[in-house]
This record gives structure tokens, C-alpha cells and sequence, in this order.
């Protein structure tokens, strides 16, 4: 015990004004596991519980819809009106009566260019660039629908707070509404939403600045961003790294390093230089410390231009991997999912320096529901 608690991963960190108890947090992932008109559930609260008990200090929940055309996938948790705040209250009363010094915030999301097919949400994006994963071409967006985005979530950052949620994350990674903003592949604007890395972090900006005025200043904002695209003419880490000088700019309280868009799918093993995953940010097949925390080495370029918390995700299995990576000094909070859908209970056990010092999840991403909500495959 007294080992484990001298670790750097059990020690507080801060993002904004909280204090996260460990360094470990539990990245979004879509569970399947809302009702579906978008209401919490027992099965998804039931979800939510045996994190906060398994011990991670911060839990960021599933992308959420904050605009009714911007759904991704189905049997998502909905913030898009103020009918939801009660629903959303319940799964932050869950987590913080599972337990106390458990930190949980939303994910907000906006589908854009990428919305599931047979959802039946039209894509849109800030320009028509074909999808090479959809085989569509998304319709451009008015500044008048730009300008409505801009207030669904700003409005679902006060709902959160209303919600009693810790804070939220914007979901600008991985080739969704934002994502595609920040991204020069995909946005070719010539108004003042495109052009230079200044117009294209603009809609990211605005959104925190009037949902700090609705939630107030000290209502922790973070950003999801793709450090890399995989794509020609898409965010490569000299790109990232203007865009997040940028928004390093804005009032975000932490960054969370990521890659990949779904049409990094479309790639082959020797464009990419790895294997591609069903999932695009989620490699598969981690066997070794080598192909663990595959986004690092983006995360230290990033360190360079951010003075605020980072947070690591993609491929972390190991305490000892985590301790390096603290250790080393670019990363505040290392992120995972899937290793706690076998062993939410994770975070513990290592605390109590139980069993085996890498987790038990073989990165299949069969955890990821195409039927049925989140789950281990193999768990019995």
C-alpha cells in the first residue's frame, strides 16, 4: 500500500479549480446504454457507479447530443434542452454518492460531418470536402447554423453545471463537428470561420466564452483535440501545435491529447505506419510498454506551446507505462476506457498493488457495442 501511494499516479492533481484525487481518468467512450429518446438510465448509471467505486479520479462520460441535428450515434445521453437536466442530474448524484472525491464530467459533441449511418442526421461540416469513410459529401454550414451551434453548446455547458456535473469536455478530436473546424483538410472557409489556425480554433473560442458566461468562469471547460489526422492536408503535430498554441489562449482548463479521424480508416497499414483499428483511435492488439500511450510522443511536442494540464489517452495498460509517462513530466493525467470495462475496478487494485501490474483488456475493441451497451466480451 505504502508503495502504490508514493506512485505519482495516486497523487491530486488540479485541473481548474479541482482537485482530481489520482492522476488516472476514464475517457469518453459511447456505451449504447441511454433510452432512446436520450434519458439516463439504471443500466447506464449502474455503469457510471462501478467506475466512481473502482477508484479513477476523473470520469468523462460518453459524447452527448447539445443539438438535435447533431446526433452521432444512437441511444446517446442527450443535453440539448433543459428537459434533460434532471436525467443528467442523476448520473452525477450517481457517481458522487458512489463516490465522493470521484470527478465527472460530459462530453459535449456535434456529429457534423460524421454522423452513424441510418441515424438519419444529415452531415454537415464547415466545407463540402468529401468523406472518404461515408462516400459523402457533407452540405457547408450557414454562418446562421454556425451561430446556432455556437449556443447549443454553450447552453449545454449550463445545463451541465445546472446538472451538477464537475465540468465538461468539448469533443474536438476525431473528426466531428469541431474537429472538422480545426482541421485544414476539411475546413476550407473563407469567411471568418476558416483560413488561419486564429478563424478555425473561432467557433472553439466563442463556445467557451459565452459558456463561461452562461455556467460562470470557474466552471472547467476542456478540449478534446487530434494531435494528428492521418490524412493528407489534415492535422499533422506542426499543425496541432499552432492549433493548440491557439487555444491555449482561450479559458480551457485542460487539454486531452488524441488522433485520428474515421477516415484514417480508410488507410492502409503502410500509409499509417500501424495497423488500422475498427475503431480509429483505438489500436488494437497491445501487447508490449512500446505500443502503449501511442499518442505520447504528440503529447510532448504539445507540452511545448500549452501551460495548462494534459491529459494522455490511446493505449495505456500498464502502472508502470503510467508512471513513466508522469514521470517524464509532458502529461498531467493519463486516460483510459477500455481497460475499464473489463476492470473498473482497475485504479484500485493497482492501489493496492494487487494481481498484475498491466490490466487484463487485450485492446480487441469488442468492448465497443455494435449491439447492446458497452461491455466486455470475455468478462463472464
Amino acid at each position: 500500500m505504502a508503495l502504490r501511494e508514493r506512485c505519482l499516479a495516486f497523487r491530486p492533481g488540479r485541473i481548474g479549480n479541482l482537485e482530481i484525487k489520482n492522476r488516472f481518468v476514464r475517457s469518453a467512450t459511447w456505451e449504447n446504454a441511454a433510452s432512446e429518446s436520450g434519458h439516463v438510465t439504471e443500466p447506464l448509471l449502474d455503469i457510471y457507479r462501478g467506475l466512481a467505486k473502482g477508484g479513477v479520479g476523473l470520469i468523462i462520460t460518453s459524447h452527448s447530443v447539445v443539438h438535435p441535428r447533431g446526433m452521432t450515434d444512437p441511444r446517446m445521453i442527450w443535453i440539448a434542452d433543459d428537459s434533460y437536466t434532471p436525467s443528467v442530474r442523476k448520473l452525477a448524484r450517481a457517481v458522487h454518492e458512489a463516490a465522493s472525491d470521484c470527478r465527472v464530467m460530459i462530453q459535449l459533441t456535434h456529429s457534423g460531418r460524421q454522423p452513424t449511418p441510418g441515424t438519419g442526421v444529415e452531415p454537415v461540416g464547415p466545407s463540402q470536402v468529401y468523406d472518404e469513410f461515408s462516400k459523402q459529401t457533407p452540405r457547408e454550414m450557414t454562418l446562421g447554423e454556425i451561430e446556432e451551434v455556437i449556443e447549443a453548446f454553450a447552453h449545454a455547458i449550463r445545463r451541465a453545471r445546472e446538472a451538477e456535473l464537475d465540468g465538461v469536455e468539448l469533443h474536438g478530436a476525431h473528426g466531428y463537428l469541431l474537429s472538422s473546424f480545426l482541421s485544414p483538410r476539411t475546413n476550407r472557409r473563407k469567411d471568418q470561420y476558416g483560413g488561419s489556425v486564429e478563424n478555425r480554433c473561432r467557433i472553439v473560442r466563442e463556445i467557451v466564452e459565452r459558456g463561461h458566461k452562461e455556467a460562470g468562469r470557474d466552471f472547467p471547460i476542456l478540449i478534446k483535440m487530434n494531435t494528428v489526422d492521418y490524412l493528407p492536408g489534415g492535422v499533422d503535430i506542426d499543425e496541432a501545435k499552432k492549433v493548440a498554441e491557439c487555444l491555449n489562449q482561450i479559458a480551457l482548463a485542460a487539454f486531452e491529447m488524441s488522433g485520428c479521424t474515421w477516415e484514417t480508416i480508410t488507410r492502409s497499414e503502410e500509409e499509417l505506419g500501424f495497423k488500422p483499428s475498427s475503431i480509429p483511435e483505438a489500436r488494437g492488439d497491445i501487447k508490449t510498454k512500446e505500443q502503449e500511450a501511442y499518442f505520447w510522443q504528440y503529447a510532448k511536442e504539445i507540452r511545448q506551446v500549452v501551460d495548462k494540464p494534459i491529459i494522455l489517452v490511446g493505449g495505456v495498460r500498464s502502472i508502470d507505462k503510467v508512471e513513466e509517462i508522469l514521470e517524464e513530466g509532458s502529461v498531467d493525467f493519463c486516460a483510459m476506457c477500455r481497460p475499464l470495462v473489463w476492470e473498473p475496478d482497475l485504479p484500485n487494485r493497482w492501489l493496492r498493488g494487487e494481481g498484475s501490474e498491466t490490466a487484463a483488456c487485450i485492446s480487441c475493441n469488442k468492448c465497443i457495442p455494435e449491439e447492446g451497451s458497452l461491455r466486455c466480451v470475455f468478462k463472464k
